[in-house]
């Protein structure tokens, strides 16, 4: 009998605390020539921050485009954060959104998903560029065709001895998106933003 209490506690706290790891997993998509073990500090740093993961690299054709957004579509992501990463002797960011327009049918082209998601992306990438003193560009992002949340790029300077300068910016800039609360409607299952 005690055996089965505690057994059902165990399940009744998993389910408590499943979803704050849920609420801080993100989709990391890997962009340009990376230095592997720049990207893997990063990894790390991120992950020693709260954060779970999953890592994808940019697919350089439509078709393969078409299949890692599928994929992608199907975890329960905040957003989705395209990075390169690049040594140099000082700390700074480019941060660029889609300049998808949001589509006004109900089945949307595979260039109008991310248009959906223009409000709450210009939320986090005004977040991390704020940290850096930058500003947003909106760009043609082939990364984020057919992806079904918010979505960044950030290209990243790193300084090649402070590292974890760099890394911390960028984590600020995400936490003080998260911290603001634009994202409870993702956190509840709504995949788009509802204003047309």
């Amino acid at each position: 009998m005690g055996g089965l209490f505690l057994c059902l506690a165990g399940f009744l706290f998993l389910g408590a605390v499943q979803p704050l790891w849920a609420a801080e997993h993100i989709i990391l998509f890997r962009a340009g020539v990376n230095d592997d073990a720049m990207w893997n500090d990063f990894r790390k740093y991120l992950a020693g921050k709260g954060f779970t993961m999953s890592v994808h690299d940019a697919p350089a054709s439509m078709e393969k485009q078409v299949e890692t957004a599928n994929r992608v579509n199907r975890e329960k992501a905040l957003f989705m954060l395209a990075v390169q990463l690049v040594p140099s002797d000082r700390t700074d960011a480019f941060v660029a959104v889609s300049n998808a327009k949001k589509g006004t049918g109900l089945i949307l082209n595979v260039d109008e998903v991310p248009g959906s998601h223009a409000v709450r992306s210009g939320e986090l990438a005004s977040s991390i560029a704020a940290v850096f003193q930058r500003k947003v560009k909106a760009i043609p992002l082939f990364m984020f065709l057919g992806v079904d949340m918010p979505g960044v790029f950030v290209r990243l300077e790193v300084e090649k001895v402070r590292p974890a300068n760099a890394f911390g910016r960028l984590h600020e800039g995400l936490l003080n998106y998260m911290k603001r609360g634009k994202n409870e409607r993702e956190r509840q299952g709504e995949r788009r933003d509802p204003t047309p």
